[in-house]
């Protein structure tokens, strides 16, 4: 929520109040998508996981919905992530010198299951956004299709 916020892609903070963050969407490949801004795979092996190394990952980007995950189409077994990473007894959160992975083997356990072993080709890569489109309020679907629109004016 809070890169699409950034992104203007989510309205967090009232845009039509405070405007919005950004009068031009920064282009996406800021974000190195293969190691360090990466996500989980939830329901394609094939469009999502990440590859590298462990300690390059920045930032993990669960996938789930907060918990709001189709089990019935997921693939694999599915893991409440944000109970393993952020409601785990296990974990030290405030510990930044030990990586999470060290600290519970169940976290290396679930970071390895997203690897995959070769980068997923620029061109393959799908839009992050939310399967239930039509769920959404009439303004977010607006906003969504606005920030597509600069988005793709910007990397043309």
């Amino acid at each position: 929520k809070a890169f699409a916020g950034l992104l203007g892609v989510e309205d967090l903070t009232r845009n039509s109040l405070h405007g919005k963050p950004f009068v031009k969407i920064p282009r996406w490949k800021m974000l190195d998508h293969v190691n360090q801004f990466v996500t989980s795979t939830i329901y394609d092996k094939n469009a999502q996981g990440w590859t590298g190394e462990l300690e390059n990952i920045v930032i993990y980007h669960f996938l789930d919905g907060l918990g709001g995950v189709d089990e019935n189409v997921a693939i694999g077994a599915y893991k409440n992530l944000n109970a393993l990473f952020f409601d785990n007894p296990t974990l030290n959160l405030t510990d930044v010198a030990t990586p999470l992975w060290e600290q519970d083997p169940l976290v290396k356990e679930q970071l390895e299951w997203s690897r995959q072993p070769n980068p997923i080709p620029e061109e393959e890569l799908l839009h992050c956004v939310l399967y239930e489109y039509d769920a959404w309020p009439v303004w977010k679907r607006t906003q969504l299709v606005d920030a597509l629109k600069v988005w793709a004016d910007a990397v043309s």
